[in-house]
């Protein structure tokens, strides 16, 4: 029984310690996704608010992130 204690103790911590290096690539991709969602809404005119349902009003910088942090593939 304690070898499954100390077995599932070093994966937790080998998890944890590599959830960290994958919380900064995750960044990362946010932050490049977000430049190129900010770089669309100027392209189409939408920059630096929104004018179009459902985000009017709203920051283009903000939604760009909001998207990337579902996923870094929004644009």
């Amino acid at each position: 029984m304690r070898r499954l204690t100390v077995a599932g103790t070093w994966i937790t911590a080998l998890s944890v310690l590599g959830a960290c290096g994958s919380d900064e690539a995750h960044a990362r991709e946010v932050e490049a996704c977000a430049a190129r969602g900010v770089a669309y809404f100027k392209e189409i005119g939408s920059y630096p608010t929104l004018s179009a349902a459902p985000n009017a009003g709203r920051s283009a910088e903000d939604v760009a992130i909001e998207r990337c942090n579902r996923t870094t593939t929004a644009f």
